[in-house]
This record gives C-alpha cells, structure tokens and sequence, in this order.
C-alpha cells in the first residue's frame, strides 16, 4: 500500500508572480524611442558630421543649436519613461529603491570625479545636458546609469543563471561588466563626436583616459552590488530578460550608430566584441 504525501508548501521563489510575457505596449514603447533615436541620428549624420550644410541652409542653424540640446537630453528621458512604463506594469513601485540605489551611488561617484578626477580621471560636463548638481553633474546623468544598470542587471541574472539563486557575485561582475560595455560607445560619441563631457587630459581611446573604463566597471559594481542590497531581485524577477535585452539594445544604438557613422570602427568593434563575449564566457562557463 502507498502512503498519501502531502504536498511540499510552495518556495517564497515558487510563489512568486509569474512574468509577463513582451506585450505590444512593450513594442510599441521601445519603438518609439528607436524612432526617436532614428531622427537623433539623422541630424547627427547630416549637420552634424557635415557643418557645412548649415551654410546651404542657414534658418536650419538655430534649428539644429537647439536640436543638438533637445535630442541628447530628450534621449535620456525617453529612455527612463519607456524603462519606468515597464517596471511599473510589472512590479508596481517596486523598483523606486533600486532606482535611488543606483541614482544615489552614481551621483556620489559623479560628484568625486568631477570635484577630484577619482576615479574616472579629470572631467567635466558642459551646459548641453542641462542643469547640474552642485555645479558639475547634470541631474539626468544618475537616471541614465539606472536606465541601463538595471537592464543589465536583468540580463546578468539569467546569464548567470541566477533566477533565482545563483552565483550573486558572478552576477554583479557580469552586471557591471555589461554597463562598462556601454561607456565604449558611450564615450566616444559624447565626449569626442559631440561635446557633452571634455576631458582635462587627453587619452588613448578617442580622448578618453583609459582607467576611465576601471572607474565604470568599480561604479557598475557598486551599482549592482546596490540592486541586491534593496532587494532588486523582486523587480528583476518579473521581467522577461528578453525584453531587458531589446531595451538595452535599443538604448545602445544611439552611441553605437554615432560611432559606426563617424567611422569609429575600433569603438564599434570592441563593443559588439565585448558584448559577445561576456555572452559566450557564461554560456562556456555553465557547461
């Protein structure tokens, strides 16, 4: 005879609300925002790579002046309202702690490197992306590293198979590995094609000082390390990660694109290269 067994009481992971799949809302938003970044990177390919149109078509100048703050500006807002359309839908308001998380720990990182050049190397932002903090960072600047940190938070979580449980510090090095992948194109488009950021002393990488790159990856893991301190993971885990991917994806494309027009082959390929192999090592390191 058989013994009747009751079954095991659901996990608190078990319990969980399941995710919703991408829904057309979803779509929709993320393209809006390419469209936007598709008509940025019109004007960038024209007036902006080719001054001398201006000339041809002079009421275009003042057009283009304000175009030039709007796009780059615009950018950034759109970007963190498609962001914040997502994670509201899915976890409510859930996610505002990790939203002061990241925008707390990299406005303190942003403010010792513009007042002391730690640990970015010396820089400063100029009036194009608006008002700034005590007079050096631009208050869009720490929803920016959110509205890419937690994506690639996501990301890193499935990448390493941390959904749920997993290897936490695999997934913040992942994390932060992913959003220092960014600064690549990043930099190069805002800071030598276009002048929102200048930098004190010219570096190797377009003008960018390499251990830049190590101020990004030590502030990624703050910021990452930060998620899991207010417990991000209850958002991350109602979020496809597929989604996650389309919107860092479709963020990515405006410094990418930038890059790729101004023939900044080397910029262009480290990003894509950098990308593909935090893929590939955690695919070959799961095996």
């Amino acid at each position: 005879m058989t013994a009747n067994r009751a079954a095991p009481s659901p996990s608190p992971e078990n319990s969980a609300a399941p995710v919703r799949p991408f829904t057309r809302l979803d779509a929709w938003s993320l393209v809006l925002l390419g469209l936007f970044t598709a008509v940025a990177l019109a004007g960038f390919g024209t007036f902006g790579r080719h001054p001398e149109l201006l000339a041809r078509f002079p009421s275009s100048r003042g057009f283009y002046a304000t175009a030039f703050e709007v796009f780059a500006r615009g950018h950034v807002i759109l970007a963190f309202l498609v962001l914040a359309l997502i994670l509201t839908r899915r976890s409510g308001w859930r996610w505002l702690p990790a939203l002061a998380a990241a925008g707390t720990i990299s406005l303190a990182m942003e403010l010792l490197g513009t007042a002391t050049g730690f640990p970015f190397s010396g820089y400063r932002y100029t009036e194009l992306l608006g008002w700034r903090v005590f007079g050096l960072v631009p208050l869009l600047i720490p929803f920016s590293w959110f509205m890419m940190g937690f994506p690639a938070y996501v990301v890193a979580r499935a990448l390493t198979g941390a959904e749920p449980g997993g290897n936490r510090i695999r997934t913040i090095v992942v994390g932060a590995l992913l959003l220092t992948a960014w600064d690549l194109t990043l930099d190069p488009a805002m800071s030598d094609l276009a002048p929102y950021w200048v930098w004190e002393n010219e570096g190797l990488y377009y003008g960018m000082p390499l251990v830049n790159l190590l101020g990004w990856f030590g502030t990624g893991l703050l910021i990452m390390a930060g998620f899991r301190w207010v417990g991000a993971d209850r958002v991350a885990d109602r979020i496809p990660p597929p989604l996650m991917e389309a919107y860092f994806a479709t963020v990515l494309a405006l410094s990418l694109a930038m890059t790729l027009i101004a023939g900044y082959w080397l910029a262009v390929g480290l990003t894509l290269a950098a990308l593909a192999l935090v893929r590939w090592g955690m695919r070959w390191t799961a095996k």
